[in-house]
């Protein structure tokens, strides 16, 4: 009898607790599912608003406010205890898109380990991911493409360099003329014709050897 009251006791007091809970606060472990919308910001009583979705990362990050209108979460259960809800959540994409990683929060009603949370304060972070046909349609992304972006210039500044010095080289070395012998004349060596003294000589330039 005495363990008997003690537990009406207990029940009267959580539901003494709970009736004394606003309207607007709600027991989340209790949610079955929740729907969060793009361009809509969430309640808020203690804390600022946030957006009820955000993307925060994937290679097709920069897509996400052009396709991602409506993400549906479910309650799928507790691991430790029931406060501890895990959620997954799924989105209505173009073949292209699918969602990576997904964070839910929500504002607890009057603190932030309240396992009552404050209604319509929920909001999702989550990835955008590029599927197999994103990646052939898209290529890599928005994560690789400033990195592809400077590989492209570095590519396109080294073969201009390469024509750049090909054509100066080209230039400035038929400018310069073949020179003389230095201390001589440009001419060959001495002698009245090939039948005195020695055979004339021919100079062929700086970088030749002198035939005789």
């Amino acid at each position: 009898m005495h363990v008997s009251s003690l537990l009406t006791l207990a029940l009267g007091a959580a539901s003494l607790a709970e009736a004394g809970k606003s309207s607007d606060a709600i027991l989340l472990s209790k949610v079955k599912t929740l729907t969060l919308r793009s361009g809509k910001q969430t309640t808020h009583r203690r804390v600022a608003p946030i957006p009820q979705l955000r993307c925060v990362g994937g290679n097709a990050r920069k897509w996400a406010s052009e396709n991602v209108d409506v993400v549906r979460c479910r309650n799928v259960g507790s691991d430790y205890d029931a406060n501890d809800v895990q959620w997954t959540c799924e989105a209505n994409l173009p073949e292209e898109f699918k969602l990576g990683s997904t964070e839910l929060f929500c504002e607890g009603y009057d603190s932030p380990d309240d396992p009552y949370v404050l209604k319509g304060s929920c909001g999702v972070e989550y990835r955008l991911q590029l599927t197999e046909r994103g990646e052939m349609v898209y290529g890599h992304g928005s994560e690789n493409s400033w990195t592809d972006t400077l590989i492209g210039f570095a590519v396109l500044a080294f073969i201009f360099g390469v024509i750049g010095y090909g054509i100066w080289d080209n230039c400035t070395g038929g400018s310069r003329g073949p020179r003389g012998r230095p201390g001589g004349p440009p001419y060959g060596g001495g002698g009245w014709g090939g039948g005195f003294g020695g055979g004339g000589g021919e100079w062929l330039g700086s970088n030749d050897l002198y035939s005789i």
